[in-house]
C-alpha cells in the first residue's frame, strides 16, 4: 500500500520522482518484460515535461531519454537484492546530465529519483581544464630555479582554492552536500562498529519566497548568512551544519544515544533562530532506526519537513512510518481516478446526489445543492475529503468539475420541463475549474446547449480560493454574475474571507459552516457569531444558509436570528435524481 501522506510529501520534493511496479505478462505474476509506472511528482513533470505519467511503461520513457540505461534490468536487480543502484547520463533530447537512483520501496515498488548534475559536470570540466594548467605550470617550472618556489606557491594556492570550492557553499563559506555525504559514510561505519546511532535534521527556512519576492534576492542571502552565523555557533564536536543550497541547511549529529538529544538540538537551534526573527521547518531521521542509507535518510527527514511546513511552520519533528503508509493509500486513489478518467468512466464510479434548501420561515423549497459522490469497485464509498484534494492537486478536477456541472444542467432542464421546477441548482466548483481560462466559455456553452435560465443557476465556491490572484479572480466572478449566475460562499467563517471583504466580492448567498451550527443551541460563542454574521450578511442584501442542521433545536435558534435557509440532514440528506423528483411531484 503506498500511503497518501508520503505521496503528499514526495509532491513537495524538489527533486523529480516515479514509483513503478514490474508489468506481468500473465495472471501468474511470474514473469514480466517491463515496469509500469504508478506515480510521478510534480518536479518530474515539469523536469521531463509531462513526456511520461502514471499508466506508462518505463520503457517508454527510456526512450525519450536514454538507451545507456538497462532500466528494466535494474529495476529486477533493485527488487531483487534490496540495494540501490546509481547510474549517471547524458539526456540528448534535453541537454542535461542526470543522476538516477533506482531504490527499493517495498517488494514490488521502486523508487526512480532523478538529479540534475550539470553542475557537478561543468565542475568535472573545471577541475580537468585547470589540471591541464597545472600541468603547463610544472613545465614551466623546470625554466628556471629563480620562478621554481613562486610557481609552486601559485599551485598550492590553486589546490586549496579548488579543494575549497569542491567542498564548500559559496555564498556562506559551509561545508556542502559532498563534504555531507563523505561524512555520512563515516558516520555510517563508525556506527556500525560501536552499534551506536545518528541522527540528521533537513532545516528549510520558511517564507524565503516571500521575503525574495518583497525585498529582493540580496535581502534573502542576508538572511542565509545570519543563519549560517547562528549555526556555527552551536556546532560542536558531535554536530555539524551543512548547506545544501537555496534555503536548506543539514545538521548531522553523531554519538546519540537516544532521538530525543537531536530533537532537543532542534528545537534549541529554533529558539535561537527565532530569538533572531529568522523561522524554519524541520524534519529528523535517525540511522539506523529509519534507515541506513544517504538519500533514503535525506527523503524521510525531507518529508517530516514538509509535515511541519504543512502544519504551521516554524517547528521540527520526527519522520514517523505512517508517512509512507498515508503516501502510499495516498498514491492509490489517485492511480484510482486517474484510470477513472483514463476510461472516461466518471458516469460508472461517481455518482451526483442533491441536497435539499428550504426557506426556515415558509419551509418552501429553496433548491439543491448539486454533490459529488465515488463508489471504487475495490475500495467501496471514498469520501470527498479525500479524494477532492488529489483531484484538485492533479488537475483530474477539471474535467471531472466540467462532467459534474454538465449533469448538473442536464437535471436542472428535466426539472424545469418536467416539473416547472423554478428553484436553485448550486454546484461547487472547484479553484482549478475557475482558473481555467476557458472557465467562462464553457460555461455560457453549456447553459446556452441545455437552454437552462442562468438566475436558477448558483455557483458555489470556498474561501480557499481567495489565497492567491485574488484579483483574477475577483474578474472571472464578476463575469458569472454578469451572466445573471448567483455565487455562493461556502464554509464562511473557517478560512481567509473576513466580512469587511465581503463587500467586494460578487456573492449573493453566504453559507454558514456547519461547525458553528453543531453547537449553537448552547448559547455560546457559536449562536452569538452566527447572530452577528447572519444580521450583517442579511443588511448587505445577501441570502444566508446554515449547513449542518440536525436537530429542531437548531432550526429554531436559526429562525430567531433570522437566517433565510436551511440545509442539513434534518430537512433532507443527499439523494438520487429519482428521490429528489419525488419531492418535486
Amino acid at each position: 500500500m503506498i500511503t497518501n501522506d508520503f505521496k503528499n510529501i514526495l509532491e513537495k520534493i524538489s527533486l523529480p520522482i516515479l514509483i513503478a511496479e514490474p508489468l506481468f505478462l500473465d495472471e501468474t505474476k511470474q514473469k514480466s518484460d517491463d515496469f509500469i509506472i504508478l506515480f510521478v511528482n510534480d518536479a518530474f513533470s515539469t523536469t521531463f515535461e509531462k513526456i511520461t505519467h502514471s499508466g506508462n511503461k518505463l520503457s517508454d520513457f527510456a526512450h525519450k531519454t536514454t538507451f545507456d540505461i538497462a532500466w528494466y534490468e535494474i529495476g529486477l536487480d533493485v527488487l531483487k537484492t534490496g540495494k540501490k543502484v546509481e547510474k549517471t547520463f547524458y539526456s540528448l533530447f534535453y541537454s542535461h546530465w542526470f543522476k538516477v537512483t533506482v531504490d527499493k520501496i517495498t517488494d514490488k515498488l521502486i523508487c526512480v529519483t532523478f538529479t540534475n548534475v550539470d553542475e557537478d559536470k561543468l565542475h568535472e570540466a573545471e577541475l580537468e581544464d585547470k589540471n591541464k594548467k597545472l600541468e603547463a605550470m610544472k613545465d614551466e617550472i623546470s625554466l628556471s630555479r629563480e620562478t621554481l618556489k613562486d610557481n609552486l606557491s601559485r599551485i598550492n594556492r590553486l589546490n586549496e582554492k579548488l579543494e575549497f570550492n569542491a567542498y564548500h557553499d559559496m555564498l556562506t563559506g559551509r561545508y556542502g552536500r559532498t563534504k555531507f555525504e563523505e561524512d555520512f559514510l563515516k558516520c555510517m561505519e563508525d556506527a556500525k562498529k560501536s552499534n551506536s546511532k545518528f541522527g540528521i535534521m533537513l532545516a528549510d527556512i520558511d517564507n524565503m519566497k516571500i521575503v525574495n519576492d518583497s525585498y529582493g534576492h540580496k535581502k534573502g542571502d542576508e538572511i542565509i548568512k545570519k543563519s549560517s552565523d547562528l549555526l556555527k555557533e552551536i556546532e560542536t564536536d558531535d554536530l555539524r551544519f551543512y548547506r545544501f543550497g537555496s534555503d536548506e541547511f543539514v545538521a548531522l549529529m553523531t554519538n546519540i544515544d537516544s532521538p530525543n538529544e537531536i530533537m532537543n538540538m532542534g528545537n534549541l537551534t529554533l529558539e535561537i533562530f527565532n530569538a533572531e526573527g529568522i523561522e524554519f521547518s524541520a524534519g529528523i531521521s535517525v540511522y539506523p532506526d529509519d534507515g541506513s542509507e544517504t538519500e533514503e535518510l535525506l527523503r524521510y527527514a525531507d518529508m517530516a519537513m514538509y509535515n511541519m511546513k504543512r502544519n504551521g511552520k516554524n517547528n521540527v519533528g520526527f519522520f514517523k512510518s505512517v508517512m509512507k503508509e498515508r503516501f502510499m493509500q495516498r498514491l492509490l486513489i489517485q492511480n484510482k481516478l486517474s484510470a477513472a478518467f483514463g476510461r472516461n468512466a466518471f458516469q460508472r464510479g461517481f455518482q451526483q446526489v442533491y441536497q435539499p434548501q428550504f426557506n426556515i420561515e415558509s419551509g418552501v423549497l429553496r433548491g439543491f445543492e448539486a454533490l459529488l459522490r465515488w463508489k471504487d469497485e475495490d475500495l467501496g464509498w471514498i469520501s470527498p475529503e479525500q479524494f477532492i484534494p488529489i483531484a484538485e492537486e492533479t488537475r483530474i478536477m477539471i474535467p471531472l468539475g466540467d462532467w459534474v456541472l454538465e449533469s448538473a444542467l442536464k437535471t436542472l432542464k428535466d426539472w424545469e420541463t418536467k416539473f416547472s421546477f423554478n428553484g436553485i441548482m448550486s454546484v461547487n466548483v472547484s479553484p482549478v475549474q475557475l482558473k481555467k481560462p476557458t472557465f467562462i466559455f464553457d460555461l455560457s456553452t453549456l447553459i446556452e446547449e441545455y437552454g437552462v435560465t442562468p438566475k436558477k443557476l448558483e455557483i458555489e465556491i470556498t474561501e480557499g480560493i481567495f489565497i492567491d490572484n485574488k484579483e483574477e479572480v475577483l474578474g472571472v466572478l464578476n463575469q458569472v454574475r454578469a451572466m445573471g449566475i448567483g455565487i455562493s460562499l461556502d464554509d464562511f467563517g473557517t478560512g481567509y474571507s473576513s466580512l469587511s471583504y465581503l463587500q467586494k466580492l460578487p456573492i449573493t448567498t453566504l453559507k454558514i459552516d456547519k461547525s458553528f451550527i453543531s453547537n449553537i443551541e448552547n448559547n455560546g460563542m457559536e449562536a452569538n457569531i452566527t447572530n452577528s454574521i447572519v444580521t450583517m450578511v442579511s443588511k448587505m442584501g445577501l441570502d444566508t444558509i446554515a449547513e449542518g442542521v440536525e436537530n429542531e433545536e437548531q432550526l429554531n435558534i436559526l429562525r430567531q436570528i433570522k437566517c433565510q435557509t436551511v440545509q442539513g440532514f434534518l430537512k433532507g440528506k443527499p439523494m438520487t435524481k429519482t428521490k429528489c423528483e419525488e419531492i418535486l411531484q
